[in-house]
């Protein structure tokens, strides 16, 4: 799998120009980067997106699958920002003692972020911010020995951590009053932000937040009007790609500058905003952090992975096969037991060999599509955004050059593009629900072929498969089939929760299923299950830091809470609801639940 993304790092490298050096400077040496770019050499998946991230692009688009051992790795640096989001030391303590296990390699990127985890439990035990400056500038040292500034005007490549560790740096000297000279440092960060990191996915997980300080600085200097500018800059990039983190901040930034301004309608519904972001928090039972110091450090991601391992034993069981016959000629029974039970990683020869035994050619990496060119991705990520804003001509559009630039004798992009001109044709009435559910039908089994169990899901779904279930259980809805759509959602989520990844691992297919199978129970009045469903869904857009969807779940769940005779409950989640659908543009939706909202409370929700 990481082999064939460095021929895709090294494509994308070539196309933007840039010289090797500057991407591999304090991360790996030149001749690693070449055996890595040529693909024959693997490198860790920090190490690898790191690289991606100092080409201003985000590995999140693509869907990996990975040992147990990397997926280990992930979850336990979640744990560590989790330990220190709830502000546990003791925990805190134990996770970077037992950092090292993890990364047996100790590369520089290990190190550093090591060095960054002191820095930042110094912070948390006694908020000492002289410490934790002088802690951030000794781990930024293990990549960066010189001095970023002057690099970043000659043409600097950084990577996501480094530019976090930047602005946490710069976040304590503010602290400190150490500010002679900040804002025009940030505003060099700010701009090499949008002009390098040009993959938007990417550019979010550290532009508002380097925007915040920079706007933060500019109100001190009682440059207000230039404070509500920045400040709207990073409120822009956010609600683009549907991010929660950091809109709270961002958003009392905000009323501040408008406050100052005396712009009163502007200030009344920042402040609708803000209540409803609070009342998302509320509802999952969080709070919006206490501390900027805990944005800037978080790594906000939307990766999804599926399991080598897992892939491996579902696919013989969903054959019926016996470890002995699955291995033969390939690996040792025990061999193989080991693979399954995630005690060891298979390699890549024997993995491939695995897989082929049972028909599937998916060998390196996936997603919605199988390609080389990284822009491939990127457009296929623009395709599937304009949707929730209504766009259908653009996407009909992009679709069309996605087809002609993908290589249709591979399965998986027949099928991306085959389900996008199924959902086209249905929406402009040429096909029926029927008869679009059994072409979308003969798509999924390009992938998921039957098997001799009859069992529909019997591994966990990629991303085109999902959204063809989707489509599917939609369609069944629509042609009064609901408890056969009920069906297929229930198999999703089992099939999501049985995987040792949890759910915010399986980032994009969890922002429509909980959506649309709360909504679902809820018309046929499996309101209790609703109710969980959607709370589920509240916490998984919370965990993607994802605040686009969790509207749609607040109207949901207003439905639920209207039909349970809670009347109170039902104007709050739909009032929120349709606050959060309005922060973040989605222009369709906003219109339906006016019109709901009058017609239920006989008043005008602004």
């Amino acid at each position: 799998m990481m082999q064939q993304l460095g021929i895709m790092l090294c494509k994308e490298r070539e196309k933007i120009g840039e010289k090797q050096k500057r991407v591999v400077e304090g991360i790996i040496n030149l001749s690693d980067l070449s055996r890595v770019e040529n693909g024959t050499m693997e490198v860790d998946y920090f190490t690898l997106q790191a690289l991606f991230e100092r080409l201003g692009k985000s590995i999140d688009k693509l869907e990996l699958t990975i040992s147990c051992e990397e997926y280990e790795a992930i979850e336990y640096r979640a744990e560590i920002e989790r330990s220190i989001e709830e502000q546990d030391l003791g925990r805190l303590e134990e996770l970077i003692a037992g950092y090292g296990t993890y990364n047996e390699k100790k590369r520089t990127i290990h190190r550093q972020y090591k060095a960054v985890l002191r820095a930042m439990a110094q912070y948390a035990k006694d908020q000492d911010y002289a410490s934790c400056l002088q802690g951030m500038e000794q781990a930024l040292a293990y990549t960066r020995h010189d001095d970023w500034m002057q690099k970043i005007e000659s043409g600097l490549c950084l990577c996501n951590q480094e530019i976090r560790i930047i602005l946490m740096i710069a976040y304590c000297q503010w602290k400190l009053g150490n500010t002679d000279g900040l804002a025009g440092q940030l505003e060099h960060l700010g701009g090499y932000i949008r002009s390098h990191y040009t993959d938007t996915e990417e550019q979010v997980k550290v532009y508002p937040h380097c925007m915040w300080l920079l706007g933060q600085l500019y109100l001190e200097q009682d440059r207000v009007e230039a404070a509500y500018i920045t400040c709207g800059e990073g409120k822009e990039s956010l609600i683009e790609n549907g991010s929660l983190n950091p809109l709270w901040e961002i958003l009392k930034l905000e009323e501040t500058c408008l406050e100052k301004l005396g712009r009163q309608e502007e200030l009344l519904q920042c402040r609708k905003y803000q209540e409803a972001v609070a009342f998302l928090y509320r509802a999952a039972g969080a709070h919006p952090v206490s501390s900027m110091m805990i944005p800037f450090f978080k790594s906000s991601f939307q990766g999804e992975f599926v399991l080598s391992n897992e892939l491996v034993r579902d696919l013989r069981e969903s054959r019926g096969l016996s470890q002995e016959e699955f291995g033969a000629d390939i690996c040792a029974q025990e061999t193989l037991s080991r693979i399954e039970r995630g005690k060891r990683s298979p390699n890549k020869k024997n993995l491939y060999q695995l897989l082929k035994r049972v028909g599937m050619e998916r060998e390196n990496y996936y997603g919605f599509i199988e390609a080389d060119d990284y822009e491939l991705y990127e457009k296929v990520r623009e395709y599937n955004r304009c949707f929730p804003k209504g766009r259908l001509e653009e996407a009909w559009r992009l679709l069309d050059e996605i087809e002609k630039e993908v290589d249709m004798t591979k399965a998986v992009n027949r099928q991306f593009v085959g389900t996008g001109q199924i959902f086209q044709q249905t929406v402009q009435g040429k096909l029926s629900l029927e008869q679009a559910n059994q072409q979308l039908g003969k798509l999924f089994y390009l992938t998921m072929p039957p098997v001799a169990s009859g069992k529909l899901i019997y591994r966990v779904p990629f991303r085109t498969e999902y959204i063809i279930l989707n489509h599917i259980a939609i369609n069944l809805k629509k042609d009064g089939k609901m408890e056969e759509a009920l069906q297929i959602y229930e198999e999703l989520l089992q099939c999501y929760k049985k995987s040792r990844v949890l759910m915010r691992y399986h980032a994009v297919p969890g922002l429509t299923l909980y959506i649309n199978y709360t909504g679902f129970l809820e018309e046929h009045d499996e309101l209790e299950k609703a109710e969980t469903i959607g709370m589920e869904g509240l916490h998984h857009s919370l965990e993607c830091c994802r605040g686009d969807i969790a509207g749609d779940i607040l109207a949901n769940l207003s439905l639920v809470y209207g039909k349970q005779g809670l009347p109170a409950l039902e104007e709050t989640y739909l009032r929120y609801g349709y606050e959060l659908l309005c922060l973040y543009d989605r222009r369709n939706e906003t219109g339906v639940l006016q019109r709901a909202y009058q017609d239920k409370f006989h008043k005008e929700l602004d």
